[in-house]
């Protein structure tokens, strides 16, 4: 009996480790699933291949770095040229990665409500451009969740970036430096200023122009007839410089004198009947009459030049490897 038994356990025991051998091989030889192909690797965090792709197609469609952005056309990208901006586009990532590290290091947080709020932006200008969220985000290769994420990673950057170059108003003496240095920027163009008259039809304008020229007066048919916002105002369009209206706009107005009405001039807005009341040229302006303006882009400056100074100072410590074979898996 006794024999039996210790029959029974060796085949038990056999049994189990014929088992567990069994197992042991099925195991090895089960199909693991594939690594994610990582194209960096910066300070121990791994960039995967898939978000340099998304960048690339976001630049085929015109689209920047703004997921949303809708472009008339997709742009197409030469073969020999996808290297080159593969490695363009590398480098942002990069640098996101290395101050996603710093700010996390220094305790920095983004909450729920601030990465809600930053998605919701994106996808009420999705909605503004006539494109669907969802369809956008299809077309990055992106889910709601990893836009979330890579919105919150954005959002940590810039506030690591922000702490970190909190800088003074510039002094008196660099916002007189930066007037010097950026003078012919400030410098007003030729400038006129002009009524208009808008209506929908030619014959209504033309009929508009025979009563101008027969006496009416231009302010109170535009008060009467005319179809655009500035009609209550008798068709006051204020002063504006050359380039900065249609340019239907410019070519009526800056060929006329002050005091002279133009012709029916077509445009996408229909048809319209300009007269001059002014006209200014090119001039120089002093300090006292753009020294706010010249003050917020001086700091302005100061303040890019702070960031990149930031980024070279972060960059010269980071240990940034990156997998050159990866860049033959882009498309």
């Amino acid at each position: 009996m006794r024999h039996a038994v210790r029959g029974a356990r060796g085949a038990c025991a056999a049994a189990l480790a014929a088992a567990a051998l069994i197992g042991g091989c099925s195991r090895k030889n089960a199909p693991q699933a594939a690594p994610t192909p990582t194209v960096a690797v910066v300070d121990g965090t791994a960039i995967p291949i898939s978000a340099l792709q998304r960048e690339l197609d976001r630049i085929r469609r015109g689209a920047g770095s703004q997921v949303v952005d809708s472009p008339p056309a997709a742009a197409k990208i030469d073969a020999k040229e996808l290297p080159r901006l593969a490695r363009a586009l590398l480098d942002p990532l990069v640098d996101r990665a290395l101050l996603v590290q710093r700010a996390k290091a220094a305790g920095l947080a983004v909450t729920d409500a601030e990465v809600q709020a930053a998605v919701d932006a994106l996808a009420e200008s999705a909605r503004a451009s006539g494109a669907s969220f969802d369809e956008r985000l299809a077309q990055d290769g992106q889910t709601a969740e990893q836009l979330a994420e890579e919105t919150r990673e954005r959002l940590l950057a810039e506030k690591w970036v922000a702490d970190q170059t909190r800088g003074e108003k510039p002094s008196a003496a660099e916002v007189r430096a930066w007037f010097e240095q950026h003078r012919s920027e400030l410098e007003t163009k030729d400038e006129v200023h002009a009524l208009q008259i808008l209506v929908t039809t030619a014959e209504e304008a033309k009929s508009l122009l025979d009563q101008i020229r027969a006496g009416a007066l231009f302010e109170q048919l535009a008060r009467t007839h005319g179809r655009s916002p500035d009609a209550k105002r008798g068709g006051d369009l204020g002063w504006f410089a050359r380039g900065t209206m249609p340019r239907q706009f410019d070519d009526a107005c800056f060929s006329l004198k002050p005091g002279q009405v133009s012709g029916v001039v077509q445009t996408s807005y229909g048809y319209h009947l300009f007269k001059v009341l002014g006209r200014r040229g090119p001039r120089k302006r002093a300090l006292d009459e753009v020294k706010d303006d010249v003050a917020r882009r001086a700091f302005a400056d100061k303040q890019a030049q702070a960031e990149r100074q930031l980024l070279e100072q972060v960059r010269k410590s980071a240990n940034v490897r990156i997998n050159e074979a990866a860049f033959a898996l882009l498309h």
